[in-house]
């Protein structure tokens, strides 16, 4: 066992029963959780689901049991390969839990997390050559910008990089915090807050190539699905799910020819479909467990 995972292991994941009631018309064959991260959905599918067989990926070597043979440390983009790789052409479904896991929010060393001091890493795999130390205090003020704009959709994205490049080097997520607070000036306390998580979300985002990784895996691995089969994205800001918002319209539209036009010449072939709701989010009774579940969404469609 990795020890880093020690104290973590009793993590419940998001939306468990809702994830659980998706798979429940699958069919039968491979099933791949692309986020492992403490391995809550992974056990409760095995434990749920014994005509599946269960593979997981996970970018983080921190949540790697070493031991176990279905757990392989590898970034989303890369399933496809190995699948390509290792013969298997086809999967019964698969499930993305996206964003930060709890344990590395919780982990001050890995630097996630502005409300305790802590390195600027935010590397999801710490292989991983760039990091938040890179980027703060490398990056010129424009890229700066654009990656708190675009990542985030910050307003104040143009002032708050002027001035993170005036106060280098910054060195902890403290003292990136302060800048941050500085450059907003005197603001309510909740406005401050929330700025300072767009911009270490932006961050993140950045130093892990979050965006990319999702379109990539997305797009690569649709035509593994078998016929019944799924696949699952949990989200947790509208970024996120606007990419997978449109990637599932794409897999779903049957047609792309105006509407005027009485004769279908698009050519198009819809590969799935949606289930009962095309979004879910957890219940009352789960965010009054785990406030984190809050921002959740699950979306889900089903291979024809």
């Amino acid at each position: 066992m990795n020890e880093n995972r020690v104290g973590y292991l009793e993590h419940e994941g998001v939306m468990l029963a809702e994830v659980n009631s998706v798979i429940s018309s699958s069919p039968s064959g491979l099933f791949i959780d692309a986020t492992y991260g403490y391995g809550s959905h992974f056990r409760s599918i095995e434990n749920n689901f014994s005509e599946l067989d269960l593979l997981a990926f996970d970018r983080d070597v921190d949540v790697l049991n070493e031991s176990n043979s279905q757990i392989i440390q590898l970034n989303f983009s890369q399933i496809s390969e190995y699948l390509i790789q290792n013969n298997i052409d086809s999967i019964s479904g698969i499930l993305y839990d996206f964003g930060v896991s709890s344990h590395q929010l919780d982990n001050h060393s890995r630097g996630f997390s502005y409300s305790n001091d802590g390195p600027l890493d935010m590397r999801m795999n710490q292989n991983d050559e760039i990091n938040a130390f890179e980027v703060v205090n490398k990056f010129d003020e424009n890229e700066i910008a654009d990656i708190l704009f675009q990542n985030s959709g910050e307003k104040k994205s143009r002032r708050i990089a002027k001035d993170i490049v005036s106060s280098r080097p910054i060195e902890s997520t403290q003292e990136l915090v302060n800048v941050i607070k500085n450059s907003i000036g005197k603001q309510n306390p909740k406005y401050i807050s929330q700025t300072i998580k767009r911009c270490f979300q932006s961050f993140r985002i950045h130093v892990n190539d979050e965006f990319n990784e999702i379109q990539q895996s997305l797009n690569n691995i649709k035509n593994f699905v078998k016929a019944n089969g799924v696949i699952i994205c949990i989200t947790y800001h509208s970024l996120e799910d606007k990419i997978v918002k449109k990637i599932f319209t794409e897999l779903t539209t049957s047609c792309y020819c105006d509407v005027s036009i009485p004769v279908c010449n698009c050519e198009n072939e819809q590969l799935y479909t949606y289930g009962e709701k095309k979004k879910i989010y957890p219940s009352d009774v789960e965010i009054s467990k785990n406030s984190r579940a809050s921002s959740a969404t699950l979306r889900y469609v089903i291979k024809l």
